[in-house]
């Protein structure tokens, strides 16, 4: 082989062996390197979150809808007053149900006048029926009593008479007369005394009857009546809208005059002194979240060059998915302490809502387990 010959400030080439051994060097720096990237994005932990929207809120919180459709007549309270719990906030149209009412009450009212006057005419007769009975029954035991004595006047003039024939002193004919006399004096008497009042009294009772059921007819036609009229002031009623709790309230947008129906909110109240932050939380994440898990949050209020970030853990969580629109949800609900700072009601929040830990690489490459 010939003589190798180099040129001024060049390397000598590395032999094949060498040259090998190097690559097998740079090899292992890299595949050192590479795995320790590797291994230290397995093991270094990074917190997982979900964004959630939401806005804070009181510890008493009631979202007012009407509970029935109809038309606004009347607003009674404006953004930022205090109501009590049962206090009208909206007037509807109620003119239907109103009329419908005073209808009812004034069938009422006839029925009641028609029940006093049929139980007064009930009493009156009865009684009128039953003082005839009485005087016919007192009347009846005199005529038995003069019958009586008429049959003995009879008895003592038929013997007196049979004497004076047997003497002689009368014709036969007047012994007759008496005779006769006699007998018809008994004959009254026997049916006098036959006379049976139980009839009539039956009779009295079953017109009592009578008219018992006749009233009882009325009654409950009246109680019928009653629970119309109840009806019709339950239906009068459904046309207020009432604070279902004590609060600050605020309104939404609507007018006199605009058809609202029970899926409209038309008002919302805060109550009660603490305040907690309800969020909604996407779908996606709705079975990662659980009570007890942190949370980090931004309030509009506080925006800008520095921020404030507020603090708390999920309290409650709804047990259903609910949709607006497109999108869908789980509400929750999470501790809020505004510390120092004055937060208004309604302040709307973006949080964090963090659950859990994985690998960096999960992080970087969105992979959620």
């Amino acid at each position: 082989m010939g003589d190798l010959r180099t040129t001024v400030g060049e390397d000598i080439p590395l032999s094949r062996k060498e040259s090998k051994k190097r690559r097998w060097i740079y090899t292992f720096l890299f595949l050192l390197v590479a795995g320790g990237i590797i291994a230290a994005g397995i093991y270094i932990k990074v917190d997982r979150f979900t964004i959630a929207q939401g806005y804070v809120t009181t510890e008493e919180y009631a979202e007012v809808r009407p509970p029935v459709t109809g038309t606004v007549s009347k607003i009674y309270i404006k953004t930022g007053a205090q109501v009590q719990a049962g206090q009208v906030l909206v007037q509807l149209n109620s003119e239907e149900e109103e009329a419908t009412l005073a209808e009812t009450k004034a069938r009422h009212a006839k029925l009641e006048t028609e029940l006093e006057r049929r139980m007064t005419e009930m009493n009156i007769d009865l009684e009128r029926r039953k003082l005839d009975l009485d005087e016919q029954k007192r009347t009846h035991v005199d005529n038995v009593e003069i019958a009586e004595l008429r049959l003995r006047n009879s008895q003592t003039k038929l013997k007196l008479t049979r004497e004076l024939v047997e003497k002689g002193l009368k014709a036969a004919t007047n012994l007759e007369d008496d005779m006769l006399a006699e007998q018809l004096a008994e004959v009254t008497l026997t049916s006098l005394k036959k006379k049976d009042f139980t009839l009539y009294e039956k009779l009295l009772k079953l017109d009592r009857e009578k008219y018992d059921c006749e009233i009882k007819a009325i009654q409950n036609e009246l109680k019928a009546l009653g629970e119309a009229v109840e009806r019709a002031e339950a239906r009068l009623r459904t046309r207020q809208i009432r604070a279902p709790i004590a609060g600050v309230v605020v309104r939404y947008e609507f007018v006199i005059g605009e058809l609202i129906q029970p899926t409209t909110v038309i008002y919302e109240i805060f109550g009660g002194e603490r305040q907690t932050l309800k969020l909604r939380v996407n779908e996606r994440y709705s079975m990662k979240v659980a009570e007890g898990q942190p949370y980090r949050a931004k309030l509009s209020s506080f925006r800008g060059l520095q921020n404030v970030y507020f603090r708390g853990e999920l309290q409650y969580l709804k047990n259903v998915i609910q949709a607006d629109g497109s999108s869908t949800y789980r509400v929750v609900y999470c501790s809020f302490d505004p510390g120092e700072h004055v937060i208004p009601p309604g302040t709307t929040a973006e949080a964090r809502i963090y659950y859990g830990k994985s690998c960096l690489w999960f992080y970087l490459f969105n992979v959620d387990l």
